[in-house]
């Protein structure tokens, strides 16, 4: 009897991979071990570190060459709108301290205003009343104003 694993159940061997992938392959256990000693070399990282270097170098030139360039056209530069967005966000952020600031300072004023002036019943009763003769008169409503010598 054979082994339920074994090949003799039937099934088909996986396909071979692509011939393209079988080069790539052969090349890169051919070229992965040289690599692997040469990156771990004090080279290889002065190497990186200088092309580092460079790029940076390279990278800023010409961002300040197009920041002039756009200078020239009256426009901004992208280093003008990073530096607008970072103040605008500061604003957002102080105007967001403040509001919760005044947001806490008024309820504490009106929590020391109840506490204060808590009125008595009597008080309560009063403030609504009228007076004995009637209700007061209301002060005389000025007309729309006419253009003299009319």
């Amino acid at each position: 009897m054979t082994s339920p694993s074994g090949p003799a159940q039937g099934k088909p061997a996986p396909p071979a991979p692509p011939l393209w992938r079988q080069a790539f392959d052969a090349a890169e256990r051919a070229v992965s071990p040289r690599a692997e000693t040469f990156v771990r070399t004090p080279t290889f990282s002065v190497g990186v570190t200088l092309l580092r270097r460079a790029e940076s170098l390279v990278r800023g030139s010409v961002r300040g060459a197009s920041a002039r360039a756009w200078h020239l056209v009256n426009l901004p530069a992208g280093s003008d709108v990073s530096r607008l967005r970072a103040q605008i966000g500061a604003l957002d952020r102080e105007v967001r301290r403040l509001g919760l600031q005044l947001e806490a300072e008024r309820r504490r004023s009106a929590r020391a205003a109840t506490a204060n002036t808590d009125p008595t019943t009597e008080e309560r009763d009063a403030a609504g009343a009228e007076s004995a003769d009637g209700p007061r008169p209301r002060p005389a409503r000025r007309g729309a104003k006419r253009p003299p010598g009319t």
